[in-house]
């Protein structure tokens, strides 16, 4: 079997993974379908609701986040992201320990904005589904030709 490594692949230098710095120690974090699943747990098992929320987020903003324009569901956003992330890169804690751990320091916006960068990087947007031919292969065919089938067979 053959490994990214044989690749020239190291996966530490993915594109989705990244170190942050919380209270003067390194972490990595990284966003993978899993960390879509952590991010579901927090927002009660709908990563959609997430996503929309983060996006309804970012448009209120304007794109420029700052203390005086958070409030306490952009807070939850905010630690589900950082949560998510760094669950994927590997530390085990429950939701709870994390969120303490986090605190509201100015680690926390660090952290949030290396997170967004990568986030951004790796989501899908609607624009990128409508380019794509692939989802109406997984579409049930259209009613009209299976009539046609069924009249063919009538004959």
């Amino acid at each position: 079997m053959a490994r990214l490594a044989d690749y020239g692949i190291q996966v530490s230098d993915l594109s989705n993974t990244r170190k942050v710095m919380i209270q003067g120690h390194e972490f990595p974090v990284s966003f993978t379908l899993e960390t879509m699943e952590y991010i579901a747990d927090i927002y009660d098992g709908d990563y959609s609701v997430f996503e929309a929320d983060m996006n309804a987020m970012l448009k209120k903003a304007g794109n420029q986040l700052t203390s005086r324009n958070l409030s306490a569901s952009d807070l939850k956003i905010m630690r589900a992201l950082i949560y998510g992330m760094l669950r994927t890169g590997g530390l085990d804690e429950s939701p709870a320990t994390i969120f303490k751990f986090l605190g509201l320091s100015g680690d926390v916006l660090t952290a949030y904005a290396a997170c967004m960068e990568i986030f951004s990087a790796q989501t899908f947007q609607v624009e990128d589904i409508k380019k794509s031919t692939t989802p109406q292969d997984f579409q049930s065919p259209k009613r009209k030709n299976q009539k046609q089938s069924k009249k063919k067979k009538r004959r």
